[in-house]
């Protein structure tokens, strides 16, 4: 499981699309759902972005199961 640190400006763009998304969808689910696929387009472009430059951006992956609770 990763953590992505936001700065200020990137979360507001992204509370921007939330409650752009939130008035798009009747369902809380399908809003939940479009949320999702949001974040892992996001997440893509990241993971792109740190293959092509490897300088950029450190990844790491950590193996602890993730607790729900």
């Amino acid at each position: 499981m990763g953590i992505l640190h936001l700065d200020a400006e990137a979360k507001v763009e992204l509370h921007s699309k939330a409650v752009k998304l939130i008035a798009r969808y009747e369902s809380p689910l399908e809003t939940v759902k479009a949320l999702m696929v949001y974040n892992c387009e996001r997440e893509t472009k990241i993971l792109a972005i740190a293959h092509r430059h490897p300088g950029l951006a450190e990844l790491s992956y950590d193996d602890t199961p993730v607790v729900l609770g």
